[in-house]
């Protein structure tokens, strides 16, 4: 009985549902947060949610949009000046000063670090010219990673009439961004030092909101018990506050090779640290990252028509990996490599040729890409007939020493016709010079001889 639960388990959370409180091993937790999201780094797979998709006030979480957009536009040894306006933003803030030239780099641990309000600003105008255009382009942007309905106003996440995103809508926005390395960088870091500036004869030092990564001496309420806020394999992400908002945030830990992210929004200021710990306790006790699909696993060649060759090289393109209950069996997961029919030369390198399918028992879970691993020309006149190019160079080669000899025995055949010839005409000749002669001398014998005939 034991087993066809946790088939049912496995079978449940194959085919789509987002957590699964009857048969999981531990229950779902009871959090503050209103509204919250939990999902598999790595798979993107949700594992708990509740009212995930309504809209609330994401506070400072907004500023992971301004990083990863900040990312997109600038390297971050790229020095950008102030401008006049950002320095007066209000909120948490490192006292940038018009006129002052920082790296994007050192802008962007201001904002991920600190949560400066004035950074957050002086980016958005750097990229965009204006807040209002930096928004339009966040929601563009955010809309393109998967997020649902957000409505971002600002930069920063202060309180702005419709400003507004889901927990899931943050979550697209984390799972996106933390495959970014320098956004992982940037997120990760506890404390970091903007050397002095044109404008600043101060270092400044910037140190992480999040509490998960560091503190172990302030303690959280966890399903009703404190505890230390620092969590074991924290990543990141982002910490939001605003009256209006309350606590909120994006919060990442690896254990093994499973990475979580959990998205908690309208909680309190130590609850939002508490709901993380708890949903990220839940899916690290319930769910793990399984590998099901090693782009360096070999695989056969496939067959090609009309190529210089028969077969082209192949292999996976990525790794593919698939979210699991932890009491699962992974005798129900299996693969099968499905090769297109009819592939016709050319290929380019990295052009699909099939797919690794993923199975769950019968049923199909995810899939990825089989491509060339490198390009295939089209082959010479014979490979409609599937003889390859080498082969095909060898029958030329052979055709033209036969050809050779055809040639010279021809050439000989007809050098000797002619000697022939010559000869025949040559005798013919002889013969007519001999009848004359004879005719000749009979000529002569019966003039002598006064012959009658």
């Amino acid at each position: 009985m034991k087993k066809v639960i946790y088939a049912l388990i496995f079978l449940l959370a194959a085919s789509g549902f987002s957590y699964i409180p009857a048969f999981a091993l531990t229950s779902a937790p009871e959090i503050i947060a209103e509204s919250a999201v939990l999902i598999d780094a790595t798979t993107g797979k949700i594992l708990y949610e509740k009212d995930k998709d309504v809209l609330k006030e994401p506070a400072s979480t907004t500023k992971m949009m301004t990083c990863i957009l900040t990312l997109e536009s600038f390297p971050v040894n790229k020095v950008l000046t102030i401008d006049a306006e950002s320095p007066f933003t209000g909120g948490s803030r490192i006292y940038i000063i018009e006129g002052e030239e920082l790296t994007a780099g050192e802008l962007l641990y201001a904002l991920m670090l600190e949560s400066a309000n004035d950074t957050a600003v002086a980016l958005a105008k750097a990229i965009s010219g204006s807040v209002e255009e930096f928004a339009a382009l966040m929601n563009k942007r955010a809309r393109e990673l998967g997020a649902k309905n957000p409505s971002y106003k600002n930069p920063h996440g202060l309180h702005q009439e419709g400003h507004l995103a889901s927990a899931y809508d943050l979550a697209m926005v984390a799972f996106y961004a933390m495959k970014n390395p320098e956004f992982r960088e940037l997120v990760s870091t506890y404390k970091y030092t903007i050397d002095p500036t044109n404008k600043q004869t101060e270092p400044r030092h910037l140190y992480n909101t999040n509490r998960l990564l560091y503190d172990e001496a302030t303690k959280v309420p966890v399903k009703g018990v404190m505890t230390p806020a620092k969590y074991e394999g924290a990543t990141g992400i982002k910490t939001g506050f605003t009256p209006q908002a309350g606590g909120t945030l994006a919060a990442s830990a690896k254990h093994g090779e499973t990475e979580l992210i959990a998205i908690v929004l309208a909680s309190t200021d130590a609850g939002r640290f508490g709901d993380c710990i708890a949903l990220l306790d839940f899916g690290f006790e319930n769910y793990y990252t399984y590998k099901a699909v090693d782009k360096s696993e070999a695989v056969q060649d496939v067959r090609v028509k009309m190529g210089s060759v028969k077969y082209a090289g192949a292999k996976i393109s990525d790794d593919l990996y698939i979210t699991l209950p932890r009491e699962a069996s992974l005798s129900l997961v299996s693969t099968k490599i499905v090769i297109d029919e009819d592939i016709t030369a050319p290929i380019s390198e990295g052009q699909k040729l099939g797919t690794v399918e993923v199975y769950e028992g019968g049923s199909l879970i995810g899939e990825v890409p089989v491509v060339a691993a490198e390009g295939l020309p089209e082959g010479m006149f014979l490979s409609r007939f599937g003889v390859e190019d080498s082969v095909t160079l060898v029958i030329i080669k052979y055709a033209k020493i036969a050809s050779g000899i055809i040639a010279v025995l021809l050439l000989l055949y007809a050098f000797l016709k002619i000697r022939r010839g010559i000869r025949r005409r040559a005798r013919r000749r002889q013969r007519a010079i001999e009848i004359a002669i004879e005719r000749d001398k009979k000529q002569k014998l019966i003039f002598q001889r006064k012959w009658p005939y």
